[in-house]
């Protein structure tokens, strides 16, 4: 089988639409894009994609990580490249879960040769591993240089803070950037409160200065989402109306800091539910769940 060759036109580089996508995948694209590569995304997540996912992982990890294992799975056979940096820790030395840390090792037992995974390892400084990585795939540093300078304006960064109207109800909706940015998992969530009449505020909608900070307990939290999840929390707990903390069954760190955001409302008496999504997660539980939150939230806007 041929092997793909660095210098081919137009050979193609596949980016699964999930997990980091979700933030990055549009500088991705653009980057990519300027290297000199046709880039495909895999599809919107679908049944099919998570049934795909089932087979290639451990019933064991959560459902994010199964989601890519099944859009890997569906790139695997049209692609040159796969590209799945692999974040090791950001600021502050704030690591990823270390399934997260190891899809890129899951990706090369399940791709065929013929497919070449683009692994940057991320540990704190951004720039440099993507730049290798440009290099890797081109071997060309002007073409490099001048693609990230293109790119770079797709890492867009919130400064400013989100409005509270008085006259709404507010919730926060705290959960990963990755399961609310799959229309898979969340779009049955965002779908039951909006028509609840309730405004959704997420933690991306908050400047990554409030979400990195490491004021009290956020300070003792050393993962990097994790520690973004308990800062959104704090942050809206006193600006909202209630709190939905949306979770992956098994994942270890958001149970451990659902916990402690649980105890935290109780004690402020802010509305306070947690959703556990997994594969088995039907829409009539999600609803039912969301419609009894709205309804407490509403009782607690009325009476405050």
């Amino acid at each position: 089988m041929e092997l793909p060759h660095y210098n081919r036109a137009m050979s193609v580089v596949g980016i699964p639409r999930a997990l980091l996508y979700h933030r990055y995948g549009r500088f991705w694209q653009a980057y990519l894009a300027g290297l000199g590569f046709e880039v495909k995304v895999s599809s919107r997540t679908t049944k099919r994609t998570l049934e795909d996912g089932l087979g290639k992982v451990s019933s064991e990890v959560c459902l994010p990580i199964k989601i890519v294992a099944g859009h890997i799975e569906e790139l695997k056979d049209s692609v040159d490249y796969l590209f799945l940096p692999r974040l090791v820790w950001m600021r502050d030395q704030l690591y990823a879960c270390p399934k997260m840390i190891g899809i890129p090792d899951l990706a090369r037992i399940n791709v065929p040769k013929s497919c070449k995974v683009i692994a940057p390892m991320i540990k704190g400084d951004f720039v440099l591993p993507h730049l290798r990585a440009g290099m890797e795939l081109t071997h060309n540093p002007i073409r490099v240089w001048n693609a990230w300078l293109k790119a770079r304006h797709e890492l867009k960064v919130r400064t400013e803070l989100p409005d509270f109207p008085p006259d709404v109800r507010k919730v926060a909706l705290v959960s990963h950037f990755y399961n609310l940015g799959d229309q898979y998992v969340a779009q049955d969530i965002l779908d039951t409160l909006t028509e609840a009449g309730l405004r959704i505020y997420s933690k991306e909608d908050l400047p990554a200065t409030v979400l990195a900070g490491d004021e009290g307990l956020a300070g003792s939290i050393r993962w990097v989402y994790e520690r973004e999840l308990y800062n959104a929390f704090r942050f809206y707990s006193d600006k909202v109306d209630g709190i939905c903390a949306v979770v992956s069954f098994g994942c270890g760190p958001d149970s451990l800091v659902t916990e402690l955001m649980r105890q935290e409302a109780r004690s402020m008496k802010v509305p306070f539910t947690q959703l556990v999504i997994d594969e088995h997660t039907g829409k009539a539980g999600i609803v039912t769940r969301l419609e009894a939150f709205a309804e407490l939230v509403r009782k607690h806007k009325t009476a405050g």
